[in-house]
């Protein structure tokens, strides 16, 4: 097959793989109606617009889709896709004073937010029309018909289908579907296609030509197996698997929403992920730690703190820190966990439940609050913050030797701001000393001066006299602020009258010898004043003698001087210095000052609940019947035993471990179609996160039970599973296609050729730094620029994070609301969202920024570097970028037409460049950067 090079191919992929997650990204919109939209309506419109309360002012129902977008007697109540020119939005705005509803109070800033996120995503309804008048009856769910649903049945095991040439159960499988279809597999991969695409897909990172050489030179029957156990012993390996479960996860290092403070522990929680993959840990014992690791024994401190960090998979959620009903913040925060939990693990979509039973799944409204009263029986916030804000809890990780390091370098810290207060206080006190003896002079100067004057006219007066022209310049300020204190009525008689100034000095020495005899005069009530460009001292009561007024002055914050923000300007040059050189320490200390050992977590409540009451709409305000803690009653019904809480713990463990049982119908079923979806960019059930009566039905229901069954006999081994997957003919087929096989299984559900795919965005960006030979594979550690709750991006602030590094991008911060461009521009999920299988779109901005990106035009002047550097001549140098980017070798119409474009390259450029060395480079930046916005570089086939 020739390079991807053509858009229109580009194009028709697209076509095709958008129809692969076209019914993913509906699932996905009618979850986030059922979890945010439907709620809002029944809370806030249903009792004046709904047929069941049957009113609907101003002509308007809003019980149904038919109904909103029909509308009322102003119009359709929405226009989908445009919130700006829907009246629903308009209305709940509340800016508009003759169209503000509810009409009792607007309604919280996140629903109006949620509102208009729908509205922009195209307001996905599955709400059908009620009959006017007749109101549907309550839908009754039906456990024991429910349970017959594919995904609630018990695990089969089908056996394995008789197939002729294959040796892989996977290809048995495959085949029989396709020869329904009259089908068969594509030929095979060849080894450069192979390898290139096991490498991307195992480690995220491109093939060295080193190792494209060594497996084109392996004959043995196990070459590719060899090739496979490499890069699963590679550290690289955790970081790409471990980033597809931190999609699953809504990883993110900061918290999102309305206070946008740094997760500054939360790269713990990561590190954990891609160590524990890396290790091959039992899936089942990473579901359970992920649960409730903090309930786990441990044989050490070590294996303590590894269980304890990965609890905060339930507390890595946004959350609205400022909301001052804690009660409402604590259901809220119940609610995502109970839903990251359904999706993550069950495939279940189980938020909608907190307000009604579940519209379409057999999951009644009480078997949510079963598991809500596991979840509030855990604790999720500290307890130690004074205030409006909450924040997430930090489990103390670290050893006393940890402890005390800390304790050490905080300790040291104090001290050294304790001497920088010192020397400032010092240079302070000899600075008013100074102008105090010397205040006559400074005063007279100050006559000769404007009110607000300048450095520059503070200069030619302050010179002449020896005086020091910031300190002069201050004492104007401060004059110009409090002349018409008593205190300096002799100076202003001198100026006005030309008296002596001998005499004004023999006065003010007076006065202040006297001033230092007297008990400080006693500080009178403030008055509020106008603004004032220095601090204005308030003059003491009349009947105070003259040396208690200087008293006053003198005890006064700025002491008779008017001291800048920054006052170290006003100090003698040596002064200044020493004080800059203990505040440089001292930022020094702060700024490498180590994290307080903790870890973003949960741990258990002080208050354990044995059950909770079942909340009306959802309203902590509205209680209803209480229900006992328990599971999802349809999937309970396929398992042999049940699980039991004890009284004095919240029952996570209990939870933890039904989830990770071997006869759970959910579980396994779910991790295995994860990774058969994270290796074909498709899975056998195509919505990976909704296995529930919404989600479709799997394209190969018995292959998918013989994996689930396989995976958990076999110890629940992700690496194992991978070798099984990538040892088929399935895996190892091209990608090349047929007009029968496009006729026959148009969007590729059947696996008659291997999809090709685009890189993710963490690929696109690592792979250019790779190619370029600078990114930097140093493992793990806090990558973050912040610091633990410290506030980041928020919409009114500018976002000083930055994505300089060359570090694998698995370590680039995580910022809600305000991704990474790269990230962004190539399909990167929502981090407070649960994702299981990425989008993968074709836009032009896409283009476009690897076209003008500082990254991208970096890598290619890096590449060009490199390749100079691997050979001397023109056509070996070509041919090293091409096996770089391309894990082949040149063809010679490659070869040509490279050639053709550096001579028109280098011509374009002779004008604008004189120097030939620099102009060759530049020219050969330019071709690598075409190398790296090829389709071949950033798609796999």
């Amino acid at each position: 097959m020739k390079p991807l090079s053509s858009i229109a191919l580009v194009l028709a992929l697209a076509l095709l793989s958008r129809s692969a997650t076209a019914a993913s990204a509906e699932d996905a919109r009618i979850a986030f109606f059922e979890k945010n939209i439907r709620p809002i309506l029944i809370k806030r419109c249903y009792e004046c617009h709904s047929v069941e309360a049957g009113k609907s002012k101003g002509g308007l129902l809003i019980d149904s889709r038919d109904a909103i977008l029909k509308g009322g007697d102003s119009g359709p109540a929405l226009v989908a896709g445009n919130p700006d020119k829907s009246h629903i939005i308009e209305s709940v705005r509340y800016q508009n004073q003759d169209l503000q509803m509810p009409p009792k109070g607007a309604m919280p800033a996140a629903e109006v937010k949620a509102l208009e996120e729908w509205v922009k995503m195209g307001a996905p309804d599955p709400r059908e029309a009620v009959i006017s008048g007749k109101p549907s009856a309550p839908r009754i769910i039906d456990l024991k018909e429910g349970a017959k649903h594919w995904a609630f049945r018990p695990i089969a095991q089908p056996p394995v289908p008789k197939a002729a040439d294959t040796s892989n159960p996977i290809d048995a499988f495959i085949s029989e579907k396709l020869a329904e279809k009259n089908l068969k597999l594509a030929p095979p991969a060849d080894k450069r296609t192979l390898i290139r695409r096991a490498t991307f897909d195992l480690t995220g990172l491109p093939p060295t030509p080193q190792e494209v050489d060594a497996f084109l030179a392996d004959s043995s029957p196990d070459a590719f197996a060899k090739v496979v156990d490499r890069l699963l012993r590679s550290p690289q390996y955790g970081e790409k698997w471990g980033r597809h479960w931190l999609d699953v996860a809504r990883y993110s290092d900061s918290n999102g929403l309305d206070e946008n403070i740094a997760l500054g522990t939360a790269w713990r929680y990561r590190d954990y992920v891609v160590q524990s993959i890396n290790k091959d840990k039992p899936f089942d014992q990473f579901l359970i730690e992920q649960i409730a690791g903090d309930l786990l024994e441990s044989k050490d401190l070590p294996t303590r703190q590894e269980q304890t960090t990965a609890t905060a998979f339930l507390n890595l959620g946004a959350k609205v820190l400022a909301e001052p009903d804690k009660e409402k913040l604590t259901m809220d925060v119940v609610d995502e966990q109970i839903d990251v939990m359904g999706r993550a693990f069950m495939g279940l979509t189980l938020g909608c439940v907190r307000c009604h039973d579940h519209k379409f799944d057999p999951i009644p409204q009480d078997d949510y609050y079963s598991l809500a009263a596991i979840f509030k029986s855990t604790r999720s916030f500290s307890v130690d913050r004074i205030g409006a804000l909450s924040t997430a809890y930090e489990a103390p990780m670290g050893s006393l030797e940890d402890f005390a390091a800390v304790k050490s370098s905080e300790r040291i810290l104090k001290d050294q701001k304790a001497a920088v207060a010192k020397a400032e206080a010092a240079a302070i006190a000899d600075l008013r000393k100074e102008v105090r003896d010397h205040a006559v002079d400074y005063l007279m100067a100050a006559a000769k001066l404007p009110e607000t004057p300048t450095l520059s006219q503070v200069r030619p007066v302050a010179e002449p006299l020896g005086l020091r022209p910031h300190v002069l310049l201050n004492c104007r300020v401060y004059l110009a602020a409090n002349e018409t204190l008593p205190l300096f009525k002799p100076w202003q008689d001198i100026v006005e009258k030309k008296g002596d100034v001998s005499t004004l000095r023999e006065h003010y020495a007076a006065l202040f010898a006297a001033a230092e005899k007297v008990t400080p005069a006693p500080k009178p009530k403030a008055k509020k004043a106008k603004a004032q460009p220095a601090e204005k001292v308030e003059a003491p009561a009349e009947e105070y003698t003259p040396a208690q007024q200087a008293r006053a002055a003198l005890d006064a914050p700025a002491g008779f001087l008017a001291l800048p923000p920054e006052p170290i300007i006003l100090f003698p040059k040596d002064v200044a210095e020493k004080v800059r050189a203990l505040k440089d320490t001292m930022m020094t200390t702060e700024s490498n000052l180590p994290d307080l050992p903790t870890t973003l977590a949960v741990s258990e409540s002080p208050k354990i609940l044995k059950e909770l009451p079942v909340h009306i709409r959802g309203s902590h305000l509205a209680l209803g019947k209480p229900v006992s803690r328990g599971v999802i009653q349809v999937v309970q019904a396929s398992l042999k035993t049940k699980p039991e809480f004890p009284a004095n713990q919240s029952g996570r463990l209990e939870l933890a471990r039904w989830l990770a049982s071997a006869d759970h119908p959910l579980t396994s079923r779910v991790i295995a179609n994860r990774i058969w979806s994270w290796h074909f960019r498709q899975g056998i059930v195509p919505t990976t996160d909704n296995f529930g009566l919404l989600g479709q039905q799997p394209t190969h229901p018995a292959l998918l039970d013989w994996l689930a069954r396989w995976f958990t006999t076999n110890g629940w081994s992700l690496k194992d599973m991978h070798r099984l997957i990538m040892s088929s003919r399935t895996y190892q087929q091209s990608s090349a296609t047929t007009a029968q096989g496009d006729a026959a299984d148009p969007e590729n559900l059947l696996l008659h050729h291997f999809p090709l795919r685009r890189l993710e965005a963490e690929e696109i960006r690592d792979a250019l730094l790779q190619v370029a030979g600078t990114l930097d594979t140093s493992i793990g550690g806090k990558t973050i620029p912040r610091r633990n709750r410290e506030f980041v991006f928020n919409h009114t602030s500018k976002d000083f994070t930055s994505y300089d590094s060359t570090r694998r991008a698995l370590y680039l911060p995580i910022i809600r609301n305000n991704l990474y461009d790269l990230f962004q521009q190539f399909d990167y999920p929502d981090p407070a969202t649960s994702t299981g299988l990425r989008h993968s779109s074709v836009v032009s901005p896409q283009a476009l920024l690897l076209m003008n990106s500082d990254l991208a035009t970096t890598a290619a002047e890096n590449f060009a570097t490199r390749v100079f550097k691997l050979a001397a001549d023109k056509s070996a140098r070509l041919r090293a970028a091409y096996r770089l980017a391309f894990a082949r070798e040149a063809t010679p119409e490659d070869l040509r037409r490279a050639e053709n474009y550096l001579t028109a390259a280098e011509a374009s450029l002779n004008s604008s460049q004189q120097d030939s060395t620099k102009r060759e480079h530049q020219t050969w930046s330019l071709l690598c950067q075409a190398l790296m916005m090829s389709n071949e570089f950033i798609y796999l086939r």
